[in-house]
């Protein structure tokens, strides 16, 4: 045999021996891939499986929780307050608080500084247990404004008791319901203030009362509550035998209508005690809407310190609101009536007068948002914009209004006050921007007329202008 072919039959044969162990090499590694990749997959498949097993543990404790307080674990959420629940049902703790920062500024300038204020700073919760009981208390941390009180006054301590929605019990210090404006949680109002029918004055002394209440809803369209308290204001134990008693009535009628847009309210309160003081002077007066000057006074009333008799007070009030859309128009009427004697020694001076008062406004939602949204239980609440000013096309909502209020002491001219004057009545026109259901700013322009030219510092006007602007937070 040739040499090349030698060669030659060597070479195949190398290629045929080295074509088979490639051939077996390749083999080998495919089944090792496949066997990496089988396991790889009973991972991946061991896995999810264990993934599921947790979720459906998860799922089945939290559901679990349910009904049986384990109170393991504590949820919480952001919902007109921050809510912390363990789930069943059995207790839930809502913390609440409000921040209204104010500037005002007033003419003349010698009735009133102008400004920085916190018109309201304050922080509380309500903690519900055993499904029908809850329990609030709430503190204010803006008092004196001279320092002289640092502490914290109560606004809010009361336990409720809420099996029947058509009857519930509340015991403590409250706020006793009388007309739409007062009613309102402060967070809501439509103005800066309240009228000069329904702010703190002369016919409302005090907004929180000690005693007892029946409040709710025994139809959907009814809404009432009665009271029975000290008539001593807020924070004060009572100092008499006699009591408070009162009641409001309110309905919509739109409930029977078909349109969900609309608000139909109608409604009345009355209540009938005494404004009885254990200091030596007490006083009927009323400053005007916007904090400023004070401009009727009737002193040294209702003194029990020097045995004069006490001055009884008969209240009596209508209200009335329409609201479709975006659009609200809301009024009302209150007659106060005062009877006692007034001085220093008895025998005193004896009277027997009427306050009147009455205011009517219109709002409207700029951006479209409806009044009846907010409408529950015989109030107006909570505006929520439909765009957020933090969402990407939103600006918030906007609302302009107007307001007309009266005042009107004349009974009590003989025995008034030096400087000061028995009728009054103001407009105000308000703008308010809601950045977010929480947060608002609100403009005021507030004019008021009085019926006499009144003297504060030596200065004699019948006019206070204001304009008040608030930054508001609440949760």
């Amino acid at each position: 045999m040739k040499t090349g072919s030698k060669l030659n039959w060597g070479v195949l044969f190398a290629l045929c021996v080295s074509n088979a162990y490639a051939a077996e090499n390749a083999h080998n590694n495919t089944e090792d891939r496949i066997a990496k990749l089988q396991k790889m997959l009973e991972e991946q498949q061991w896995q999810m499986k264990a993934m599921a097993e947790e979720l459906a543990a998860l799922q089945q404790g939290r559901s679990s929780d349910k009904g049986k307080s384990k109170g393991s674990p504590v949820y919480a959420a952001f919902k007109d307050g921050l809510v912390f629940d363990d789930g069943s049902g059995d207790w839930k703790l809502q913390l609440n608080g409000r921040i209204q920062a104010d500037y005002r500024n007033f003419n003349p300038d010698e009735w009133k500084n102008d400004g920085f204020f916190i018109r309201r700073a304050r922080l509380g919760g309500t903690f519900s247990f055993l499904n029908d009981f809850a329990v609030r208390v709430e503190g204010e941390y803006n008092n004196v404004s001279d320092g002289s009180k640092a502490t914290t006054a109560l606004t809010y301590g009361y336990l409720d008791y809420a099996k029947w929605k058509g009857a519930k019990i509340r015991v403590g210090q409250f706020k006793p319901f009388f007309g739409l404006e007062r009613a309102q949680s402060t967070n809501f109002t439509d103005f800066t203030e309240l009228s000069l029918a329904t702010n703190n004055g002369s016919i409302f002394n005090s907004t929180y009362d000690r005693g007892l209440m029946v409040f709710g809803d025994p139809l959907p369209w009814l809404n009432y509550s009665a009271y029975y308290v000290n008539g001593s204001g807020q924070n004060n134990d009572d100092i008499k035998d006699s009591k408070d008693i009162g009641a409001r009535v309110n309905a919509n009628l739109a409930k029977f209508t078909d349109s969900k847009g609309l608000v139909l309210h109608v409604g009345t309160s009355a209540s009938k005690g005494s404004i009885d003081s254990s200091s030596t002077s007490k006083s009927i007066k009323q400053s005007t809407e916007g904090n400023g000057v004070e401009f009727f006074n009737i002193a040294n009333i209702a003194n029990i310190a020097t045995n004069i008799s006490t001055t009884d007070r008969t209240r009596f009030g209508l209200e009335a609101a329409v609201a479709y859309g975006p659009v609200k128009f809301q009024s009302e009427y209150i007659q106060a009536n005062f009877e006692g004697k007034q001085g220093l020694a008895a025998p005193g001076v004896a009277y027997d007068n009427d306050i009147k008062t009455w205011y009517a406004d219109v709002n409207w939602l700029v951006t479209g948002e409806a009044y009846a949204d907010a409408y529950k239980s015989g109030v107006f609440g909570r505006i929520k914009p439909k765009n957020n000013l933090d969402d990407k096309a939103g600006w918030g909502a906007f609302e302009l209004g107007l307001r007309y209020s009266k005042f009107d002491a004349s009974d009590f001219e003989a025995i008034k006050t030096a400087n000061t004057t028995t009728e009054a009545d103001a407009w105000t026109a308000g703008a308010k921007w809601l950045f977010n259901p929480n947060a608002r700013l609100v403009l005021n322009y507030i004019h008021t007329n009085f019926d006499n030219a009144i003297v504060v510092n030596n200065r004699r006007e019948n006019v206070e202008q204001a304009i008040n602007l608030r930054a508001q937070y609440d949760f």
